[in-house]
């Protein structure tokens, strides 16, 4: 999927105290939900203003943290749903009742699998493979780079943190170099949870992302780390950057230690 051109990963910041990053980003997080309540609509905060690089990435990332983990958490929530009807099925293999019928039904228009006749372990599995959690370093990652640190046009004008497309006309924004003949345009959100909540849909779901679905599921067998390096290996297809968006989004990653936020998830 073609992307906006990327901006490269930022150089190591200097040492800061990690109480005055702390203060900072604690600051910009209360002012925003303040203005929100005041004003309305969600907008991002203006990390543009902040001069001190260490200190917009701590205020960047400490914003970002509650969202992904409010999207995360609703997955891990439809996820132990469905591993507990699983586990039904594995000790009897009778059909699912109607009310957990009912439930995979409804789990299976979430994340755009038609829902078979009959259901059986293998199409259980299968749903579960799209069902669980984005690491959060990944997301922060993603969003640093695409939308350069929240300062771009897409980010300020329409919660857009990833690239995201629409093709659907007048329900984005129009970007100014688009090519001649093009009509896609740059999707805009009502929120930044909405934006997240896309990115996660989109890379549940669509089958340009089903290496990075694989790595995920092989990493829960093994009973390892759900980590943005480890899922950024099956982002080829993500920018048309290739494996080179996969090095920055690693790199990224690695210059933020970002993976502190991968704290081990609850199958």
């Amino acid at each position: 999927m073609s992307r906006p051109r990327a901006l490269p990963t930022a150089a190591r910041p200097r040492q800061r105290s990690v109480v005055t990053i702390a203060k900072v980003a604690g600051v910009v997080v209360v002012l925003f939900f303040v203005g929100r309540w005041i004003f309305g609509p969600e907008h991002l905060p203006d990390f543009g203003s902040i001069e001190d690089t260490s200190e917009k990435k701590a205020a960047f990332f400490t914003y970002l943290l509650p969202h992904i983990t409010a999207v995360n958490e609703e997955i891990l929530q439809q996820r132990a749903t469905l591993q507990a009807i699983r586990d039904d099925l594995a000790e009897d293999d009778d059909e699912p009742g109607w009310l957990n019928r009912r439930r995979l039904d409804e789990l299976c228009v979430a994340y755009d699998l038609e829902p078979p006749e009959t259901y059986n372990l293998a199409f259980v599995d299968r749903l579960l493979r799209r069902v669980d959690i984005i690491a959060p370093s990944l997301v922060m990652a993603q969003a640093a780079i695409e939308s350069a640190w929240g300062t771009s046009r897409f980010a300020r004008q329409g919660n857009n943190l990833f690239g995201m497309r629409t093709y659907e006309p007048g329900t984005g924004i129009v970007p100014k170099r688009r090519p001649a003949g093009a009509t896609w345009e740059v999707a805009a959100y009502d929120s930044v949870r909405g934006a997240i909540d896309n990115l996660a849909h989109n890379l549940n779901t669509n089958g340009s992302y089903r290496q990075m679905r694989s790595i995920r599921r092989d990493l829960r067998r093994r009973g390892a780390p759900i980590t943005g390096s480890a899922l950024a290996g099956g982002l080829v297809r993500y920018s048309e950057k290739g494996h080179e968006y996969i090095s920055m989004v690693r790199s990224m990653i690695r210059v933020n230690d970002l993976e502190r936020f991968d704290r081990p998830a609850p199958d």
